[in-house]
């Protein structure tokens, strides 16, 4: 019997495959332990616009480390002539030359969101083959972008999020949080650690990590409790 798509709430099979990350992610000699989970049409090929909005940002951030400038000259660079220019139109949009010929580029930040909700929804699924449940709401942090104007309490979250979950305590958080983990084994390109209490008996953290840099918290916050076995 074909499998429930992956993403939350998807009432569709999953009659394709999803990548998470996308392929474009991995230069094609670190593809053979890519990483699939059952999905439908919706929540597979039609948002590859957001797959490739996300991975421009993310290698202009995480440059030049690893392979991340090599992935954006292969994979977004050709793409910036296409279709009268509208992907460089679109990461141009708003902005800002700086006096030392570098730019700082505006983020759609309700594009990365969808991406990264998607592939939060795609990594707890693999690891418990079960999708996230309905109550969980969804958010992310962005520690690599520019942080100009937050408040003062959305900046000590910033700080407090990379303080709690940095590598040296990942074991001894893993020994209680131990939720379950995708097995992301190319880590130079892309790691994701799960923290939480397992059958969804807690919130759950999901720290993503590009190519050694860029980082994002993911925070699935359990609104009400639901028995574990209610997605069985």
């Amino acid at each position: 019997m074909t499998k429930p798509c992956y993403f939350q709430g998807c009432q569709e099979r999953g009659r394709t495959k999803e990548h998470i990350p996308p392929r474009a992610f991995f230069p094609p000699h670190r593809r053979n332990q890519l990483l699939t989970v059952p999905s439908c049409k919706a929540h597979n090929g039609d948002k590859s616009g957001d797959d490739q909005y996300a991975l421009a940002h993310i290698c202009i951030n995480a440059s030049p480390a690893n392979e991340s400038r090599d992935i954006f000259m292969s994979r977004i660079a050709p793409q910036l002539g296409f279709n009268r220019e509208a992907l460089r139109a679109t990461l141009r949009k708003d902005a800002i030359d700086l006096e030392n010929g570098a730019v700082a580029y505006a983020v759609d930040q309700a594009r990365l969101d969808r991406f990264f909700t998607a592939l939060s929804c795609g990594i707890v699924y693999n690891a418990c083959a079960k999708q996230l449940p309905s109550n969980y709401g969804v958010g992310h942090v962005y520690h690599n972008l520019h942080t100009e104007g937050l408040s003062t309490e959305e900046a000590m979250l910033h700080a407090e999020l990379l303080d709690f979950y940095r590598d040296d305590r990942e074991e001894d958080l893993l020994g209680v949080l131990n939720f379950g983990q995708a097995e992301t084994l190319n880590e130079t390109v892309y790691s994701a650690r799960i923290f939480g209490l397992p059958d969804f008996r807690s919130s759950i953290t999901v720290v993503h990590r590009f190519f050694g840099t860029f980082r994002v918290t993911s925070m699935l916050t359990n609104r009400m409790a639901i028995p574990s076995n209610a997605q069985d």
